[in-house]
């Protein structure tokens, strides 16, 4: 009789492994340049977990290549000896304690030039050893996982092999355990994530953020005399009207002696109407209602994907106009961004075209004499929005929508791979950096951020002005999947005063550095990153529609004012 536990111990003798010498020199390789310093600086968590991923991916290629190379030298009658191979690692371990050493005071180096460059914390050496010493131990458990998955494959290759040819074995094999896993993917895994995330995020969307309390003023929704009841608008929305700029706080910007209007805020939460187009409908009555079509300047906002409005980016435009303004917004989706992208795909847009159209065909209806300026504004996804109604066929042609249609545009952190910003990016006058274009001279589209060396352009800028936003170490505005393979053109020199002079490109190993930079973007103080500061909102909303008489100096007090308030700008 068999031993019952024969089956278990040759499944874990299959699983032991030696080292390849190829696959452990590239590995090294990979480690050491998952130290460099990217966009956002990195706890020793996150890099421990970035130079695993690129320790084991640079093993996984070295051993694969190793091992072809060993083929063909075989064939050729040139492998290298015993003696060769048992030099070669001692030279190689030797390296790698190097490597631990020299390299974890590099990346602390690093780390903490960009961390005081940001103003923000230092890390201890502690940190730099932790780095040092786990990142090698989770990467042998990848490893280990993914030779387990090899031989699951294998396996999968036996079988197949006893029902097709030898010569089609591999590609069936691959054709295979592709359409297992996209299978595996449509009918467990995607719905799984789907209802979970629906679950939590739907729950958190019910609820409602300490302290904040139904509003009485008439000029916003949820309150008694609203077309929007109060428990339909979603946390985002409740949090969003009951913290509307009154004329108290106006007034302590302004003076008390100042023309002063309590603002106007329209939000319609998903719970409001069973569509977007109903949304939108129910956003133009409520705009009647409160008077919004009255105001000075009336923004078309297009939130983020949980329906989040950024505080001091509509505070900044309260205050700039004295209140005389009116905000309107509908919510599409109460998932967070880096999920709505892509479980609720094409709404942002989707909203952004609805909520713009049916505002517009109403202002369009007043005498023009006595039409707000109509503006959009989008941050993030909402980007994605306010670009929807205007693409054309080239940058030209989506600008000329853009100015023919509004009376201004401000749009904050916009992804490379968006339409319009693609067009202009790609279509930029000859000479400007990639990070910041520049398109047909700055004549109506205007690149802005904090750098003190930014181009001056011509002073005479008539409206309407279309304004990007954005920071050139902005991970959501500038990287992409192509990261793995080739090289941002955002890294040639000249670079943005906020990118590291030591970043630089390398294959895979930059694209698993992206990911963590995207999962982070937020984790840096205001004024870098995906984290848009009060200085970045006023000087946009000035720049976009400057009160008459707005000076620079203008918008430094204002924003020094506006930081003085307490509120987190970064997205729940």
């Amino acid at each position: 009789m068999r031993d019952s536990h024969e089956p278990v111990a040759a499944g874990l003798r299959s699983t032991s492994w030696t080292p390849t010498l190829s696959g452990s020199l590239l590995a090294l390789v990979f480690w050491w340049q998952s130290l460099t310093p990217t966009l956002i600086p990195r706890s020793w968590g996150t890099q421990t977990v970035v130079g695993a991923f690129c320790l084991a991916i640079g093993y996984g290629i070295g051993t694969l290549v190793g091992r072809g190379v060993h083929r063909l030298l075989e064939r050729w009658g040139r492998v290298a000896g015993s003696e060769i191979r048992r030099r070669s690692w001692i030279v190689l371990a030797a390296a790698w304690l190097i490597a631990l050493f020299v390299g974890s005071k590099l990346w602390l180096g690093w780390q903490n030039e960009q961390r005081s460059f940001m103003g923000m914390a230092p890390i201890a050496w502690f940190d730099a050893v932790l780095v040092s010493v786990l990142s090698p131990l989770s990467a042998v458990l990848l490893v280990v996982i993914g030779r387990l998955t090899a031989r699951g494959v294998a396996a999968v290759k036996q079988v197949v092999q006893g029902h097709v040819p030898p010569i089609v074995s591999v590609p069936a094999t691959a054709l295979l355990v592709i359409v297992i896993g996209m299978a595996l993917a449509r009918a467990v895994a995607l719905p799984a994530l789907n209802t979970a995330a629906n679950f939590v995020h739907g729950r958190a969307n019910e609820d409602t953020a300490e302290g904040i309390v139904a509003p009485t003023s008439p000029a916003v929704s949820g309150s008694s005399t609203s077309f929007v009841a109060w428990d339909t608008l979603g946390r985002m929305g409740r949090g969003f009207v009951a913290t509307a700029t009154n004329k108290q706080e106006l007034a302590k910007f302004h003076g008390t002696d100042a023309r002063l209007v309590d603002p106007v805020r329209v939000y319609v939460g998903v719970r409001s109407a069973d569509s977007l187009e109903h949304s939108a409908q129910i956003a133009v009555r409520e705009l009647e209602r409160a008077g919004g079509f009255e105001r000075k300047v009336l923004v078309v906002w297009i939130p983020t994907g949980t329906g989040w409005i950024v505080p001091k980016a509509a505070a900044s435009l309260e205050q700039l106009h004295s209140g005389d303004t009116a905000i309107v917004a509908i919510q599409y989706s109460f998932l967070p961004s880096r999920l709505a992208i892509f479980m609720d795909a094409g709404l942002a847009n989707e909203a952004g075209i609805t909520l713009f159209n049916a505002v517009r065909a109403r202002w369009s209806m007043l005498p023009p004499k006595r039409r707000p300026k109509l503006v959009l504004f989008g941050k993030s996804l909402g980007a994605a929005g306010v670009e929807a109604p205007f693409v054309g066929k080239d940058a030209s042609a989506s600008v000329a929508n853009m100015m023919a249609r509004t009376d201004g545009v401000l749009i904050v952190g916009a992804k490379q791979s968006n339409p319009i910003h693609s067009q202009l990016t790609r279509e930029r006058d000859s000479g400007s950096p990639f990070w910041q274009p520049i398109f047909n001279g700055g004549r109506s589209v205007r690149f802005l951020n904090r750098d003190p060396h930014q181009v001056a352009l011509d002073a005479d800028w008539p409206a309407p002005r279309i304004v990007y936003l954005q920071h050139p170490a902005d991970p959501a505005v500038f990287w992409s999947a192509s990261a793995f393979w080739w090289p941002p053109e955002w890294l040639a020199r000249p670079r943005g005063f906020d990118v590291p002079d030591a970043m630089h490109w390398f294959p895979i190993v930059s694209g698993v550095q992206a990911v963590g930079d995207l999962i982070h973007q937020l984790g840096v103080p205001a004024g870098f990153g995906h984290n848009y500061s009060s200085e970045d909102y006023v000087n946009g909303w000035a720049s976009v529609v400057p009160p008459e008489g707005w000076t620079h100096a203008d918008t430094e007090r204002l924003a020094r004012f506006l930081d003085q308030i307490a509120g987190d700008e970064s997205e729940p």
